[in-house]
Formats: structure tokens, C-alpha cells, sequence
């Protein structure tokens, strides 16, 4: 079976992929806090994205979803203020506050 990634790109352009083969949720604050993050592309195969897991990224302008996600957790993004709004498959979960704080 082939190992996915998460793909991230930095705010000094460079990119780090983070193994994907033991988990299907990105867990609660994984990348919280994190001011260099830019961008964000989760594998297939990810299917929850815990609370606050990017909460304070407040570089993240990108993030792109999987087929195989189908829930956002609460305050996920939050305060994430220049994120442009992603596109979500009607099949998720998505809470009511997990993108408080952004200028969607």
C-alpha cells in the first residue's frame, strides 16, 4: 500500500511532507500556532480533522481537502485570517465554529 502525506509549504518556501501512514485524523493542535504554514494538502485517506488542529496559522492561505473527509472539528481554523475559503464536499461534517476568527 502507498504511504500518503500531508503536503505543507512554508511561509520560506519550502515544503516538508509528514507521513500519513498511521492515522486517518489530523489530531487536535497537530499544527497549531504554526506561523510559517502557507499551504496545506491533505492525502486521501484522511478522514477527521480534530479540533484546533490549525488553530493561530495565521499564514495559511490554502488548504485542500480529500475525497475521504468528512468531518471538521470544532475551532479547526481558528483565527486562521488569510485563509481563503476552501472547498468542502457537501458530505462533511463541518462544526459551526471551526473557522471562527477567519475572513472567509
Amino acid at each position: 500500500m502507498k504511504q500518503e502525506r500531508i503536503k505543507v509549504q512554508l511561509y520560506n518556501k519550502t515544503y516538508k511532507e509528514i507521513d500519513m501512514s498511521d492515522f486517518s485524523e489530523i489530531p487536535e493542535e497537530l499544527f497549531s500556532n504554526r506561523s510559517d504554514i502557507v499551504s496545506v494538502w491533505l492525502p486521501d485517506g484522511v478522514k477527521k480533522i480534530d479540533a484546533n488542529a490549525f488553530e493561530n496559522c495565521f499564514r495559511l492561505s490554502e488548504i485542500f481537502f480529500p475525497n475521504t473527509l468528512r468531518v471538521i472539528g470544532n475551532e479547526a481554523f481558528r483565527n486562521c485570517v488569510n485563509l481563503k475559503k476552501p472547498e468542502i464536499s457537501e458530505k462533511v461534517d463541518v462544526s459551526e465554529t471551526a473557522f471562527v476568527g477567519c475572513n472567509l
